[in-house]
C-alpha cells in the first residue's frame, strides 16, 4: 500500500514540478542572503532554538552549539547531511560504505549511535528499531536548508531520552524564503548523477509554499582487498512546506516529504551449509514519507503557545530485517513571563509507535509487531540575575515508557556576561537511553563456524534481555566564548562524563548442543555490566584575514576510561584527535574557491565475522576543493574533488555483516540555476 501511495504522490509532484520550471522567468528568484557578507561578530548572534526550544542569540546559549550555515554547506561542496556534520567540532562522523555512516558526539561511535537524537524541523528521526539513525534516507533539499544546529553534549531535559552525547536538528528555510524556481544537476565518478528542482509561490497575502523533488545515484566502494564492494545505490525524493500568517498573531506549518530508493549491499551472514558463513548480495529496497503541522500563537511579548503533529511510515526490505513502522506524535508546548526575571516553559508530549517484523531472515522478532507508547512532560525556568548578566537555567524531562518505566532528566546551566565580548557558561545535567526494539525483543544468529572434531557447527546467537535498565549519564560541562572583534571569534568547551549501567555483550552461560536443530549454541545478550568516564575540549575558531578570507579551525580532544563490572571490553568509536581547517576565498567577485583539510586521529570498531574484536582504523588525512564560477546572477558553475590527498582510505567498520570499506577519491560538477 505505501509503495502505490509513493507513486500516486511522488508522480504528480515530479511532474507538476517540470511544469512550473518551463514557465518564463518572469517571476524573479528571491534574493538569497549570503551569510559570507555578515561579520563574524553578526554570525554569532544568529538565532538558535534547539538549546531551549526557544529562540536566543547563539552567544547566549549555556551550551556546546555550533551552527551549521547553508552558505557553509554551499561552499563545502557536501552532497549529503552526513557529510555537512564534518563541520562541527566534537562530530564524529565516519563513512563506512557508500551508504552507510557512523555517526555520534563525543565518542562511542557506531552505525547506529544510540546516544545521539537527530530531528529535522523538530521532528525526530531516530529510529528505535536499533537505537540511532538511517542516515542514507535522512535528507532534505540542501539548498532548503537553512541551518544544522550541532549541540554536543546532553539535551535530554528538552528532548527527552536519548539526547544523551548530543542533538542535531536540520532547520529549513520559511516557505517565503524560497521563493522562484531553483534547479540543479551534476554527475560525477562516485556521486554517478543528482538532479534537484524546486519552485516556491504564494496562495495570498501572507501564505506561501514550495514543492521539490530530487534524485541521486552513488557508485560502489571497493573492500581493503580492491574488490567491488557491491554497495551502490538510488533514491528519490520529494516534498512540500507551506507557511500561513493567518494573523498578527498565529503562524501555521504544513510540510511533507516521500522518498523510495533502493540500496544494495554485501552482507556476510551465518549459513547453514559449511562454512556457515557465507556472502550474500543484497538489494535493500526502502521507502517512507511524513508530514507534520504546526501552530505557533503569539500572547503576548512574552508568552506564547505551539502545537506540533506529525506521522511518519517507514518501510524497509532487506535480508537482515523487513521493518514496517508508523509513529504519531503530538506535542504542546507553552512559554509565559513570570514575575521579574523568569521565562517559564512547559510542555507535554505522546508518541505512538506501531512496528511489524514479519519475514525478516536474520532478525527475529518476539513479539513480531508491537504498539509502544510514550509520554512526557517537561518544565524550565530561566532566571535573569544581575540586570541580565547572569541566567540560570533549571528544568526537567518527565517520561514514562514502555521499557524501562518512568525516567527523569533534569538540568541547571548558568550562564555569566562580564563583559560585551566575553561569556562564560557551565552546566550540569542527566540524560538516558532507553534499550531499542532489537535490544528487548530479538533474537540475532551473528554467526557460525566449525568445531573441530564435531560433525556439528556453533552457531553464535545474540537472545534478547527485557530486564535491562536505563544507559545513563552525568555530564559536566564549561565553556567560553570570545569575541574580541568583528573578525574573529572562539568558542571554547570542556566536557566530563560519567556513563553508567553501559550495556556490553557477555556469554550467557556455556555453550550448549539443540539436538532439534543438531546445532551448538553459545548466546549472548546485553547486560548493564559497564561504567565509563570521558572527557575532552572542543574549539571552534572563525577568523576573517580580508573581506575576501575566511577561515574556520574546529579540534576536538577525546579521552575515556572504563571501569566495567567484568573482564569484558566495548572500547570502541574513540576517536582522541580530530581536526578540520576550512579556508573560504573569493578570489573574484564570480569566482570562489574553498578549501577543507580534515585530519582524523586512530579509531577502534566493535568487529564481528567469525568471533567479536577490536577493529583498529588508522588516521588519515584528506582535502577538498571547491571551486565556483558564477556566470551570471541566476546561474553558477561548480566542481568539487573530494579525499584529494589519497586514492582511498578506512574510516569505519560496521559492527557485523558487512567488509571493511574504503572510501575513494571522486570529483563531480554540476549547474546550479535561479529564476
Amino acid at each position: 500500500m505505501l509503495r502505490i501511495f509513493l507513486k500516486k504522490m511522488i508522480l504528480p509532484l515530479l511532474f507538476l514540478s517540470g511544469r512550473l520550471f518551463i514557465l518564463p522567468a518572469m517571476c524573479p528568484a528571491a534574493q538569497d542572503q549570503d551569510l559570507t557578507e555578515f561579520s563574524i561578530e553578526e554570525l554569532m548572534d544568529i538565532k538558535v532554538t534547539s538549546v531551549s526550544k526557544k529562540s536566543q542569540r547563539l552567544s547566549d546559549s549555556a551550551a556546546a552549539i555550533f551552527v551549521i550555515t547553508r552558505e557553509d554547506i554551499r561552499r563545502s561542496g557536501v552532497t549529503s547531511i552526513p557529510e555537512a556534520l564534518r563541520m562541527a567540532p566534537g562530530v564524529n562522523v565516519a563513512r563506512i560504505d557508500a551508504n552507510k555512516w557512523a555517526i555520534n558526539c563525543r565518542g562511542f561511535n557506531s552505525r547506529f549511535s544510540p546516544s545521539l537524537q537527530v530531528l529535522v524541523d523538530g521532528r525526530s528521526v531516530y529510529t528505535p528499531s536499533f537505537s540511532g539513525v538511517y542516515w542514507e534516507v535522512t535528507d532534505v533539499l540542501l539548498e532548503d536548508v537553512d541551518r544544522i544546529e550541532v549541540i554536543r553534549g546532553p539535551g535530554a531535559t528538552i528532548w527527552g531520552s536519548n539526547a544523551v552525547n548530543g542533538v542535531i536538528n536540520i532547520i529549513t528555510r520559511r516557505a517565503n524564503d524560497t521563493q522562484g524556481g531553483f534547479l540543479q544537476a551534476s554527475v560525477g565518478s562516485v556521486e554517478k548523477n543528482m538532479v534537484a528542482a524546486r519552485y516556491g509561490g504564494t496562495m495570498g497575502k501572507g501564505k506561501f509554499w514550495r514543492i521539490y523533488a530530487k534524485h541521486r545515484a552513488r557508485d560502489e566502494f571497493e573492500r581493503l582487498s580492491g574488490e567491488n564492494a557491491g554497495d551502490d545505490w538510488q533514491i528519490n525524493q520529494a516534498g512540500f512546506r507551506m507557511d500561513a500568517q493567518l494573523s498578527l498573531a498565529d503562524n501555521f506549518t504544513l510540510q511533507g516529504d516521500l522518498y523510495d530508493g533502493h540500496i544494495h549491499q554485501d552482507l556476510y551472514l551465518y549459513s547453514e551449509a559449511p562454512p556457515y558463513m557465507d556472502e550474500f548480495p543484497v538489494k535493500t529496497d526502502v521507502s517512507g514519507g511524513n508530514i507534520m503541522g504546526r501552530w505557533t500563537k503569539v500572547i503576548s511579548g512574552t508568552s506564547e503557545m505551539s502545537v506540533q503533529m506529525y506521522y511518519d511510515v517507514m518501510q524497509r526490505s532487506e535480508d537482515i530485517l523487513n521493518e514496517d513502522r508508523h509513529n504519531f506524535d503530538v506535542e504542546f508546548q507553552h512559554r509565559f513571563g513570570l514575575g521579574f526575571g523568569n521565562d517559564i516553559l512547559w510542555g507535554l508530549r505522546l508518541r505512538h509507535l506501531y512496528d511489524d517484523y514479519s519475514g525478516s531472515k536474520v532478525v527475529f522478532m518476539d513479539p513480531v509487531s508491537t504498539n509502544d507508547f510514550l509520554y512526557s512532560a517537561f518544565i524550565q525556568d530561566e532566571i535573569s540575575l544581575l540586570e541580565d548578566k547572569i541566567k540560570l537555567t533549571i528544568g526537567s524531562k518527565f517520561e514514562h515508557n514502555d521499557y524501562t518505566g518512568l525516567e527523569i532528566q533534569p538540568s541547571t546551566r548558568l550562564l555569566w556576561t562580564p563583559g560585551e565580548h566575553h561569556r562564560l557558561w557551565a552546566a550540569i545535567s542527566r540524560a538516558t537511553r532507553i534499550p531499542s526494539r532489537v535490544e528487548a525483543n530479538a533474537i540475532v544468529y551473528l554467526s557460525g563456524t566449525d568445531i573441530d572434531g564435531s560433525p556439528f557447527p556453533l552457531y553464535t546467537r545474540f537472545v534478547n534481555n527485557e530486564d535491562q535498565k536505563a544507559e545513563t549519564l552525568w555530564a559536566w560541562e564549561a565553556g567560553y566564548r570570545f569575541i574580541p572583534q568583528q573578525n574573529l571569534s572562539i568558542d571554547l568547551a570542556l566536557f566530563f562524563n560519567d556513563y553508567q549501567n553501559l550495556r556490553i555483550y557477555s556469554p550467557q552461560g556455556s555453550e550448549y548442543f539443540d539436538a532439534e536443530n543438531k546445532i551448538f549454541i553459545q548466546d549472548v545478550a546485553l547486560s548493564n555490566m559497564s561504567n565509563a568516564q570521558s572527557w575532552g575540549a572542543e574549539i571552534a575558531v572563525e577568523l576573517a584575514t580580508g573581506r575576501k578570507v575566511k577561515w574556520t579551525l574546529a579540534y576536538s580532544l577525546t579521552c575515556h576510561d572504563y571501569d566495567n563490572d567484568q573482564d569484558f571490553e566495548i572500547d570502541f568509536g574513540f576517536t582522541k584527535h580530530q581536526v578540520a581547517l576550512r579556508g573560504r576565498f573569493d578570489l573574484t567577485e564570480n569566482l570562489t574557491l574553498d578549501a577543507w583539510l580534515r585530519y582524523v586521529g586512530k579509531t577502534s570498531a566493535n568487529y564481528v565475522f567469525s568471533e567479536t574484536l577490536i577493529y583498529e582504523i588508522d588516521d588519515y588525512a584528506t582535502l577538498d576543493l571547491r571551486i565556483g564560477w558564477r556566470i551570471r546572477p541566476d546561474l553558477e558553475f561548480f566542481m568539487t574533488g573530494q579525499n584529494l590527498l589519497q586514492d582511498s582510505h578506512l574510516e569505519f567498520v560496521q559492527e557485523a555483516f558487512s567488509y571493511p570499506v574504503e572510501v575513494p577519491r571522486s570529483a563531480y560538477a554540476g549547474l546550479t540555476y535561479k529564476f
